[in-house]
């Protein structure tokens, strides 16, 4: 692609790419001819259908009218699950005709693209702005592809903004119809579906870890937009994306689409089944998405004729709430909740159901159990193929040897982010590839290993520190090297016996007080998010101990400062008692589940084990309901569990290979951007075996690619930094100063650097701010933060007279800054100490450190509250009597000068105050007013258009600011 300086050259090179690979281009202006271009083009894709019926490809008025009316004004979610579905329209000669939207055989498909197409209130009424789209690809007239495209050297998540912000304002009417963004600088590239608008009644943005490299079937990145256009766009391929390669999601408003590597997958596993007839598995990191790989490939599967049967095989103890949702969410009811291998016989005998979720112990039983024989043996010959997620875990024992000799004609895809491979094998000698035997073929259909899925971002790496607790002033062996006393393999070769220092009495005090002392900043990272970890140790006795600790230093703590602290294990009826001391794991388990039920309201015995397993889980996954901030465990949810919310694994036991990866990566889900890694916090020495460990799941890689820096490292990139900062702005005065577009861009790319510097370091147990001020205080940090700050509210609430020539789209890393903290309820919370226990004097001095709360905080809404508090403490809070309801005080107050605004900006405009509270109460229902709404209302005043002009301008000013200061939730 020759070199390009502009975004008009990208745009234009681009279009003459698609062209090349037979789009054909059409120039569009605004909305009324893509309408026009679409009623053309359905019909002309439905040609022979419409022929058949009324004797012409074309759509009367009333037809394409009808057609509108049903395609129209829907969810994103309800359009894309419209597009590949039919519609029965009513013709005006009473026939009827089945309308196809889009058709899985690409040379069916008309494809167009356009460019710079308006979209504006004056030809759409639900559009808020006007706004300019860059490149659109159309098919059969519906525009389902958008490409923002960026000149070099822009980020190409100032194209994302765009994009969030098109789809809150101006995505409407058919538009709605998108289902794939493209974003580009000509050097990068990146995909994404567009997901539900809405979610929980809200506007949903798209977060930018759901946006994807392209890349070829070895990982490779294809990100220059020459490239990635000729291997995307082509036809047969973006229609395969379209139809096979997205999700729609069954019971929930969800669309989505694959990554590169998980298409790969299920291209070769429908490969090796339907054209090589051998089975393979899939090694696919964990983390990165196997379940949808694999439920898809299930699907696909299922649609094939010569398939009778697809069975999805989970082991028993991973088919949690969760898990059984999500299945269900990609196929409804394909999974029951029952342990009854009778509900499996009932769906075996089932002609029409083709795709079966299972347990492998349910299938097992069926196999093993004469009275379903007959049935049985009726598939023994079939063609049926078996998925097993997480194959690693149980695919090596006797339950699978006797499916496999049962079924003679079938076919077994497994999906695994750890294969057993001869480094690693167990007693038993076989690997991942000797149980998905598949002759001379290569038994790996497709590798994606943690260092592509961290280099995508699609897991997170991992923060290992490492604490170290054992020191040879614990022994009494001479001739020993004290650096080298934490060292498993040095104690085994000095016949030092490690265990025991390892569970010495004042070790572990020591480590449960140090991971009491530091939790809060590993897992609340910006004062904002909070994350959960897990603990994980030795042995059941050990976790009792910790767990007494944990106990005894939480009840030193003020009560608003204790943890929650839970555990879970799987005791044994029969264990031997020797080393456990005098209580018995069942026993331990019941007054742990004892305080958990005081701690959150439930009623758990041993003898509802898998329901407390459940909540445990739900409350380590999500935040609906109160988490627990650490789970203590042996073995249990450190393979198999997935929690965003879960953010760093304590350690205190010795891991290897598959089970060291898997456990690090219960930490490195992808969530919000104010989770930057996995935290490992290791109180033992396992660097040995980490190495290993992550070199053999990476394909003999460097292990330190995927590994975070330490403190040091980023301590001196902090003073790297400072100064490329202070060469924008010297002082925050200067930052204050800045006028023009570019250098203000400048110091936000500045800042944010040092912001995500900041947030890494504050994760070391060791940060010190000390260790920064040399170049940068934390005083004069938070003053150039109030301006980043400042600068960022300026793109996000510009008013049509705004004057900050602040870049609109750039990317601010929002989360990254701010804590939080500091809003409205904390603030009342603190006036109401002060109002009930103070003196006059005391009242004073404790409400000017308020005031300074306030001045510093940095809630969004808050801030714009700032004055409105002020006000309120210096007018009216030292009249209120003592037992007065500060809550309500304020409240009143807010209502008060609300009033007092309106009916003062009404007076200053010559307008009667009712039409300004009527605008402003339908911004508040609404969330938006249009120009034309502000029109209508004030069109009584008869003005000239200039004075009209100005005074809707004012008027939306007002009511936007307005909403803005006194409906902000502020926390």
């Amino acid at each position: 692609m020759p070199k390009v300086k502009t975004e008009y050259e990208v745009e234009k090179l681009f279009i003459e790419r698609l062209c090349e690979i037979g789009y054909e281009y059409i120039e569009l202006k605004n909305y009324d001819e893509v309408l026009e271009n679409f009623r053309e083009q359905i019909a002309l894709f439905n040609k022979e259908k419409l022929i058949e019926k009324k004797g012409e490809a074309y759509l009367t008025d009333s037809e394409f009218s009808r057609l509108l009316t049903y395609i129209d004004n829907h969810t994103v979610y309800e359009s894309a699950k419209i597009l590949r579905d039919q519609y029965v329209l009513l013709l005006d000669n009473n026939e009827t005709v089945y309308i196809d939207f889009l058709s899985d055989d690409s040379t069916r498909n008309i494809f167009q693209v356009t460019h710079q197409v308006t979209m504006d209130p004056a030809h759409k009424d639900d559009v808020v702005y006007k706004n300019r789209y860059d490149v659109t690809v159309i098919i059969n007239g519906l525009p389902l592809i958008q490409i923002e495209l960026k000149r070099p050297g822009v980020e190409i998540n100032e194209a994302i903004n765009q994009i969030n912000r098109y789809r809150k304002f101006s995505f409407k009417g058919i538009f709605r119809y998108l289902q794939l963004f493209v974003v580009s600088n000509s050097v990068q590239t990146k995909y994404f579906s567009n997901e539900n608008e809405m979610a929980g009644g809200e506007y949903n943005p798209i977060l930018k870890s759901l946006v994807f490299f392209w890349t070829d079937e070895y990982n490779e990145r294809i990100n220059k937009l020459f490239e990635f256009t000729g291997d995307f766009f082509r036809k047969v391929a973006i229609i395969d994306m379209l139809l096979k390669y997205m999700v729609v999601k069954i019971t929930e408003p969800v669309l989505m689409v694959m990554r590169p590597y998980q298409i790969y997958a299920v291209k070769a596993a429908m490969k090796r089944v339907l054209e090589a007839n051998r089975d393979g598995y899939v090694f696919a990191c964990t983390g990165s998405g196997k379940t949808l790989t694999s439920f898809k490939l299930a699907q696909l599967l299922r649609n094939e004729n010569r398939v009778e049967k697809v069975i999805f095989l989970i082991d028993r103890k991973d088919l949690d709430d969760q898990t059984i949702d999500e299945y269900n969410s990609f196929e409804k009811d394909c999974v029951d909740r029952t342990d009854k291998t009778s509900v499996l016989i009932k769906q075996l005998k089932e002609k029409d159901r083709k795709l079966i979720v299972t347990t492998i112990q349910k299938l097992a039983i069926a196999v093993r159990n004469s009275k379903y024989s007959a049935l049985m043996d009726s598939y023994r010959t079939q063609k049926v193929v078996f998925i097993i997620d997480e194959c690693h875990r149980s695919q090596f024992g006797k339950m699978h040897a006797d499916i496999k000799k049962h079924f003679t004609n079938a076919n077994y895809i497994g999906f695994t982010g750890t294969p057993i491979f001869e480094a690693n094998k167990g007693a038993d000698g076989r690997t991942t590839a000797d149980i998905f035997n598949a002759g001379k073929m290569d038994a790996c259909l497709h590798k994606y290993m943690i260092k592509d899925a961290i280099a995508d971002g699609n897991v997170l790496r991992f923060s290992v520190e490492y604490q170290r607790t054992i020191w040879a002033n614990k022994i009494s062996h001479k001739g020993i090297n004290p650096e080298y006393i934490d060292n498993p393999e040095y104690c085994r070769q000095h016949n030092i016996d490690i265990n025991e220092l390892y569970h010495d009495e004042e070790r572990i005090e020591k480590i449960a007080r140090h991971i009491m002392e530091h939790h809060e900043q590993h897992v609340h990272p910006q004062g904002k998010d909070i994350y959960t970890a897990l603990f994980a140790v030795d042995k059941i006795p050990t976790l009792g101990k910790y767990y007494d600790y944990f106990k005894k230093i939480n009840e030193e703590r003020p009560e608003n400062q204790r943890l929650r602290i839970a555990a879970i294990f799987s005791y044994g009826a029969n264990e031997d008692m020797d080393e456990g001391g005098d209580e018995h794991s069942r026993e331990l388990l019941d007054r742990i589940m004892s305080d958990y039920n005081k701690m959150f309201d439930t009623a758990f015995t041993t003898d509802t084990f898998d329901a407390y397993r459940k909540d445990i889980s739900k409350r380590m996954k999500q935040k609906d309901l109160p988490q627990i901030d650490i789970l203590l465990v042996v073995n249990m949810f450190l393979t198999g569990f997935d929690a965003k919310p879960c953010n760093t694994l304590y350690l205190d036991k010795n891991l290897v290979w598959h089970t060291l990866v898997q456990a690090y990566s219960r930490t490195n889900r992808v969530d919000k951007v104010t989770k930057q890694f996995g935290q490992i916090v290791t109180y033992r020495n396992i660097k040995k075996a980490q190495d290993d460990a992550l070199r053999l799941f990476s394909g003999d890689g460097d292990p330190n690619e995927y590994l975070l820096q330490n403190y040091e490292y980023y301590v001196n990139q902090w003073l790297n930094q400072v100064p490329i900062l202070r060469k924008v702005a010297r002082t925050p005065e200067e930052a204050g100063n800045l006028k023009s577009e570019d250098t203000i861009r400048m110091f936000i790319l500045a800042f944010r650097r040092l912001s995500q510097t900041l947030a890494t370091l504050k994760t070391f147990s060791k940060f010190d701010w000390n260790d920064l001020a040399v170049a940068l205080d934390e005083d004069e940090y938070e003053e150039f933060k109030s301006w980043y700050l400042y600068f960022y509210d300026q793109t996000k609430h510009r008013t049509p007279n705004g004057k900050i020539p602040v870049p609109v789209d750039v990317d601010f890393d929002i989360e990254l800054v701010r804590t939080d903290r500091i809003n409205v309820v904390y603030i009342l919370n603190l006036l109401k100490n002060v109002h009930k226990d103070s003196t006059p004097e005391e009242k004073r001095r404790d409400v000017d450190l308020i005031l300074r709360e306030i001045e510093r905080s940095d809630n969004e809404s808050m801030r714009f509250k700032k004055d409105l508090m002020i006000a309120f403490i210096q007018t009216r809070f030292f009249d209120l009597s003592p037992d007065a309801d500060i809550q309500k005080e304020y409240e009143q107050y807010e209502r008060d000068s609300l009033n007092s605004e309106i009916e003062e900006f009404a007076y200053t405009n010559n307008l009667d105050e009712g039409i300004v509270f009527d605008l402003f109460s339908e911004y508040s229902f609404n969330g938006y007013i249009t120009d034309e709404e502000i029109r209508n209302k004030v069109s009584c005043l008869n003005l000239g258009l200039l004075k009209l002009t100005l005074l809707i301008e004012d008027l939306k000013e007002f009511i936007v600011e307005t909403y803005r200061k006194y409906k902000a939730e502020g926390e």
